[in-house]
């Protein structure tokens, strides 16, 4: 019992230095971890939110659902799931200031650190919890790079599509798709791919960190 209580300590330490780390991360890049403006509200770029904004939004994620999602820690002490959308700005943020500080501790503690991406493209053709488009090539994108992963190429596409959004549309990114992903069979393989996107939707946070 007390070399059990010893590695959950040892986790819960871990965890809270990554977690530290990551939104420390965001926070240098304007970008609260979990933070959204209000429905109708554009981001001020590149400004992080006031205190009195960041205060309000604790305390309503606080009064929140506390939910378990269905992922595996494969043995990790710490797990990481991040929910994305290709074409979200704040998502593309978190790809760059996320992945040197995963590959720092995943490097420190082999195996101690599960790093676990989903697609949550808020777009209601593949996301049925989204009301109206936000995002128009979101559900393609994340088609994409799962198409792009089984040619090996899936990391590849994925840093491109965060870091040229601005030139996704549905008929750019089947462009990508090809030229970058390796993907010659996206329309034939879409119905099928899509399908397994929606599998990642649910009521997703943005992001959770716990430990084992």
């Amino acid at each position: 019992m007390a070399a059990s209580g010893g590695r959950g300590a040892r986790a819960a330490v871990l965890r809270d230095r990554v977690r530290d780390c990551l939104e420390q991360a965001h926070d240098r890049a304007a970008s609260a971890v979990a933070f959204f403006p209000k429905e109708g509200a554009k981001a001020q770029g590149g400004q992080a939110p006031s205190a009195t904004e960041q205060s309000e939004f604790e305390r309503w994620w606080a009064s929140q659902p506390q939910l378990t999602v269905p992922v595996p820690s494969d043995g990790a002490a710490v797990l990481i799931v991040k929910f994305s959308d290709y074409q979200c700005p704040s998502c593309g943020q978190a790809f760059l200031s996320d992945r040197p500080i995963i590959s720092k501790y995943q490097g420190q503690f082999p195996g101690a650190v599960r790093y676990v991406t989903k697609d949550y493209p808020l777009q209601p053709e593949c996301n049925p919890n989204v009301p109206r488009p936000i995002h128009l090539a979101a559900c393609d994108a994340a088609v994409a790079v799962r198409l792009a992963r089984q040619h090996g190429k899936g990391d590849a596409l994925e840093e491109y599509f965060y870091t040229h959004q601005a030139m996704l549309t549905p008929m750019s990114v089947r462009e990508y798709a090809q030229t970058i992903g390796g993907v010659t069979d996206f329309d034939a393989a879409y119905a099928r791919t899509v399908e397994s996107v929606k599998t990642d939707i649910g009521d997703a946070p943005v992001k959770f960190v716990m430990s084992q």
